[in-house]
């Protein structure tokens, strides 16, 4: 699953689709503002940068940032985008270049946790609860399993036309053979799922968790005051939320 998906993260195309991406979501500019005073003093890790959104954003608006990424060809874009930046090639399930207790906010977007396995995943949890001070904070988001478009094919979006959907069909048809090929990895519980979905071209495994499940995690890893938010930055019942589920949560205390 990892060689794959980073092989994807690594190709020319994709690459190039992330660098021209330049706005922040509705939500992370409502958490973000929300929190401009924490912004403000903190030293941030932000992961997963791709072709620098994020970086762009917060780059002046904390007191300390550090970008990272485990794809060679995202550094190298960012870095020449933003050469005074802090930008290092480096991978969230081994976060040993940082102590413990070093960042006062972990950023994570994009669904980036979502593209390694399941015991990877704990093994992302456990860095960054390493890293984060005690009771600070972490932001992310991840692939909600329990929405009513999972696993669902594109081209069959009710909230689209006939036309859009058919054009969606045709672009992705070249890649359904592949597709085919990694449907063979898939793993799907009750929990969470690990899907070939259609993101770049049926180009990645994906992970998606269901809201209960998710929660119970971070618990596990002893994150707390834990919500989960909406697209629009709303606090909502789990049956609520959307394809994407937007999550903060604090370092324990202890």
């Amino acid at each position: 699953m990892s060689e794959l998906n980073l092989n994807t993260y690594n190709s020319d195309a994709v690459i190039k689709w992330y660098k021209h991406l330049n706005e922040i979501t509705f939500v992370e500019k409502k958490i973000f503002e929300t929190h401009k005073d924490l912004l403000a003093s903190s030293k941030i890790l932000d992961i997963g940068i791709g072709g620098g959104r994020t970086t762009a954003y917060l780059l002046d608006k904390c007191k300390s940032y550090t970008g990272i990424d485990y794809s060679k060809g995202f550094v190298d874009a960012v870095k020449k985008k933003y050469p005074n930046a802090d930008i290092r090639l480096a991978d969230a399930r081994d976060l040993k270049a940082f102590e413990n207790n070093s960042f006062d906010l972990v950023n994570f977007s994009f669904n980036g946790i979502d593209y390694v396995g399941p015991e990877d995943r704990k093994k992302i949890f456990n860095e960054i609860y390493r890293v984060l001070k005690p009771g600070a904070f972490f932001f992310f988001s991840t692939h909600n399993k329990d929405h009513k478009t999972f696993d669902q094919f594109p081209w069959l979006d009710k909230n689209n036309s006939f036309i859009t959907n058919l054009k969606t069909f045709v672009k992705l048809l070249p890649f359904l053979p592949r597709h085919l090929k990694q449907k063979r990895k898939e793993i799907n519980l009750n929990d969470y799922s690990v899907i070939n979905d259609s993101a770049h071209n049926y180009g990645l495994l994906t992970f998606y968790t269901s809201p209960q499940f998710l929660k119970k995690q971070l618990t596990h890893h002893s994150f707390n005051e834990i919500c989960l938010l909406s697209k629009n930055g709303e606090t909502v019942s789990d049956d609520k939320l959307d394809d994407w589920i937007f999550v903060t949560c604090k370092r324990s205390s202890a």
